[in-house]
Formats: C-alpha cells, structure tokens, sequence
C-alpha cells in the first residue's frame, strides 16, 4: 500500500512540473505482425517491447492505407480528404503539398515553447522553400524529402518523360539555410545518430526548452537497390536469423532488427540526458507493410487480410504503442482497454494535451480526439472522448472506401487480388523461444526505464498476459483445401470486427440497417472533402526547390 501512495506521489510530482519531452518514432511499411509484443517469436524487437509492455498497446490503432495521407493525418490532426491528399503519395519532385494554411503539429508545440526537430522522412511536399520542414514547424530537419531513398547510396530515382533521373535526397535544414547534408553509412544508422545528437543537446547553452522530436525512420521501406532489402551486415543476419527460411523475410528481419536497436539507443540517450523520466515516446507504423504489391518488403499483417494501399485491416490497422513514466502503471488501475479505438489524427490533440495544451481551445476544425486523459489513467471524469467511429479513407478516383462505427466496417471497392492473407504467421516451433527478460530487462530501452526512480516496471507474468492478449487469431482455414473461404467485397461489404477482426463474413445482407448506418457515416465526410490533388512532375527538373539529381 505504502509503495503504491508512492508511485502516486511520484507520478503527481512529474504531471505537475515541467511541459514533458515529446519523442514520436514512426515505422515505415512496418507490419502488424513483424513486431514482437503482438505475439510472434520469429523478429525478436526487445527495445519496442520494453515500451509497449511498461506502457499501453494500442490493438486498434488506424492509420491510412499508405504514406502520405498517412503522415499528412499525423502533422495536421485532420483527414487527408480536406486537404485533397488522401489519394497516391507524392512523387519526388511533385509540386503539391499539405496547404501552407494549415498549421502542422511541429508548428502547435513551438508555440507551446517546445524545440522541434525532425530526423527522417518528410514526404509533404517541397516544390518551394515555404514547405520545407524548416518552414514548417521543425526547427531542424536532417533526412529525406522523398518516399524512400538507398540505405547505402541515399539516392531517389524518378521517370520524367521519357528519361528517368537519379538523385541523391539527404538535407540538413534550420533556421537560416536549407542546404544539402552529408551522410555516409547505412541510413538507419545516420538517423539514430542524428536523432542521439539531437536529444544531447538538451541543457546545452542554457537551453532547456522542452523537445518535440519526430525520428521518421526509412526501416522497413524497401529501396530500389537491386537487393532492395537492404541490411547492415548480412554475415549477423544470417547468424541471427538463420531460423527463417524465406531469405527476403530474413533480410527484411535485418532491417527490423536494427530499427528496434535504434529506438533503444534513442532511450538510452533520454535516460543520460536526465529527460525520460519527464518523456512521452509514442511508436507507430504508417501503414501495414507491402508484403506484395508496390515495394514489396515482405512484411507480414498476420493475420489480418490486405496489404500497404488497401483498405483491409491489413493496410491501415497498424502497430501502435506508447510509454511515458506520466502514465499510471497497469497493475494499478482498472480502465486499461487495449481494444479501445484510436486514429493517427487523434495523436495531435493528444500529444498537445499531453505538453499542456487546451486543445478544445487551441486545436480548431480538426477530426481527431484527445485521448490524454484516458491513456495516463486520469480520466475518473470522463474527460477523453472515446472514439466510436473513424473514416479510414475516401478516394474518389478509385473508388475505395471504408468507415468503422463501433465495431462494424463498410469496406466499398476493395480491389480482391490485394485482400488475400500474404503475411508470414512466424508461429513455426523451430524458432527461437522469445525472451521476455530481454524485453523488461535485457534491452537498452529496458535498462534505461529500470533506472527512472519511483518507476513501477511490469513484471515478466504481467507482461506474458499483455503479449497473449496482443495476439489476434482467425478462424481456421477448411480441413480439406487449407483455405479460408472469405468475403468478395469489390463491390461492398460489412465486417464485425470484434468476431472476425479478419473480415472473412460479409454480413451486409443479415444486417441492413447497421450497413446503411456505416455507410451514412462515409456519405457525411464526402460533404467535407476535396477532390484528389495530382500534379505531375514537371518536365523541367529544375524546377524543383532544391537541385538533388546527382
């Protein structure tokens, strides 16, 4: 009783202090099942687990089916629809961009006092020096404007015409210069250390403003290289990885692998520089991962339907978690609901009332929700919204579309070739026995969370329960063909989420009015939407904001 009035205390004493360190780490391409706090004992992620375990999973977290819109929902807090970015991301060069009315989320917290910086991808557009990251909220920026780059050669290439060019996309971007970086060695490595660099300069110079930092890391994009998955050191991957046969999901583990040591480094660095007592480090996954299709990176959504760009939970129900010391711990409350909906346009409210921020007053015409209050365990008043309903996409020039209310899904113009079950189930008996020591405690990220004074870390039995919880399954597929029989949905069908968070049973004709009732939730977003903006690269290389062809 006494060591948890303790906690309380404790846990009192840092909400009540200064604004908390923001650190938003997002995963590209990264699947639901290529993590190893969902269950799966195939790609061993200890640092990231030691978040989620110590923190909350978020089992329904919803993203958008692919990069742009995804990441244009993140930086403004609203659909992508209102700003005619919800259809294909931009191609490099391309002059569109998020609209330079709307203030992006970097642009909230400097108000708020915080220093901003962003290590990674951008991808919101950069036809002209007004767009750039720099001059929109970050005050620093070191990584790529594009969708993807070389892990080793750092370059893009894009087809104008008839003629296809070769760049190299790595800027280093502040206040006063927008200029080209310099970067040599594989990127995720770069992007660790950029991001350690920015973090140790906290308290440097007499600067203790408190730190908004987005790590948008390129693991696990695949490239363009002819080995498009590209790893650190293929002699440890094999040595590592030996028990995966397919070898793309073993290279792919590489790329995996070396992300997770990135996000331990980065809270190695919080805990030396005396900020993660005082820190909130939300990670997440833009989209479910292309195990085929476009880039294909072998990823796995298991056990879900769908891949990247489609409207199955596979392409857009997407690995979520967050940590912070701020948050009661588990084993002290009662309303921790892993299956409780959340959009990545609500983590702008969120994060912003996470720092002290009003957003009913601040935070004007947006669709997401603050759920602060809910996730740090104070929300005896009811003070979080809860989320009963999310529009995952509307794209007129396709046609695809898909809303949830509850636990229903209208899922319109689903495109059947990518609605199969491609990912990797990593449940083969040969694989390595998962360690959860190595999560709560062997791991950097680990090691750094066991050193915050007063702070309850989850125990191995309590962690094993959360993991089980964690791990969804489907119906099992016919004794006699190994195949699951499951819905046609290009023209329409309804989901039950809760009984078959697979979508195999299109209950649209048992259930009329639920259908009609979902499908009226889309109908009202389309009064609110912009057309799908697209503006082919211009013939003229040139024209680009900054000259990156090599």
């Amino acid at each position: 009783m006494f060591r948890k009035i303790a906690i309380i205390l404790g846990l009192c004493a840092i909400i009540n202090s200064e604004r908390p360190h923001i650190i938003l780490i997002v995963a590209d391409d990264v699947g639901w099942n290529d993590l190893s706090f969902h269950g799966s004992d195939q790609i061993p992620t200890p640092n990231i687990d030691a978040l989620a375990y110590n923190g909350i999973i978020l089992n329904r977290h919803y993203a958008l089916p692919i990069c742009t819109p995804s990441r244009t929902a993140l930086m403004t807090g609203r659909y992508p629809i209102r700003a005619g970015m919800q259809g294909w991301p931009l191609s490099a060069g391309e002059a569109r961009s998020v609209p330079r009315d709307t203030t992006l989320m970097p642009e909230h917290f400097r108000r708020l006092g915080y220093r901003t910086g962003l290590v990674g991808k951008w991808h919101l557009g950069y036809s002209s020096e007004d767009l750039t990251p720099a001059r929109r909220g970050f005050d620093t920026f070191f990584g790529y404007y594009n969708g993807y780059i070389g892990y080793y050669d750092h370059g893009l290439s894009e087809r104008i015409g008839n003629v296809t060019v070769k760049g190299r996309d790595v800027h280093e971007d502040g206040p006063e210069v927008i200029a080209a970086g310099r970067a040599s060695g594989y990127f995720t490595d770069v992007i660790t250390d950029r991001a350690v660099r920015e973090i140790r300069r906290y308290g440097r110079d007499g600067d203790r403003r408190p730190l908004f930092l987005e790590i948008a890391h390129l693991a696990g994009h695949a490239s363009e290289a002819e080995e498009s998955l590209e790893v650190r050191d293929m002699a440890e991957v094999n040595a590592t990885f030996g028990h995966i046969k397919d070898i793309k999901r073993r290279r792919y583990a590489g790329m995996i692998r070396a992300m997770d040591e990135s996000v331990g480094e980065v809270v190695r660095a919080l805990g030396e520089s005396g900020m993660l007592d005082n820190s909130v480090i939300v990670f997440l996954s833009d989209n479910g991962a292309p195990t085929v299709n476009i880039y294909p990176n072998s990823g796995s959504n298991y056990p879900f339907r769908g891949v990247k760009n489609t409207l199955w939970e596979g392409g857009v129900r997407t690995a979520a978690c967050i940590f912070s010391p701020l948050i009661v711990p588990r084993a002290m409350r009662r309303d921790v609901e892993d299956d409780r909906m959340m959009h990545v346009v609500d983590w702008l409210p969120t994060l912003y009332a996470a720092a002290g921020g009003d957003p009913s007053a601040d935070l004007i015409n947006i669709d997401g929700l603050d759920q602060w209050s809910w996730i740090v365990g104070r929300n005896n008043k009811g003070t979080a919204r809860r989320r009963n309903s999310v529009l995952l996409n509307i794209d007129e020039k396709s046609g695809a579309e898909a809303a949830i209310i509850d636990n229903y899904k209208l899922l319109r113009r689903a495109v059947e070739s990518t609605g199969r079950f491609f990912g990797d189930s990593g449940d083969d008996q040969s694989y390595p026995t998962y360690s959860l020591d190595e999560a709560l405690l062997g791991s950097q990220a680990a090691r750094a969370i066991n050193q915050i004074d007063g702070f309850a870390r989850t125990r191995a039995s309590r962690a094993r329960e959360l993991r089980a919880r964690a791990r969804l399954a489907c119906r099992p597929p016919a004794p006699t063909t190994g195949i699951i029989d499951v819905a046609n949905c290009q023209d329409s069908c309804l989901f039950d989420l809760a009984n078959d968070p697979c979508e195999t049973r299109d209950l649209s004709g048992q259930m009329p009015e639920v259908y009609i009732s979902v499908g009226a939730e889309g109908e009202n977003f389309k009064l609110k939407f912009f057309l799908h903006i697209f503006n082919p690269v211009h013939s003229f290389f040139f024209f680009f904001y900054r000259k990156w062809k090599l």
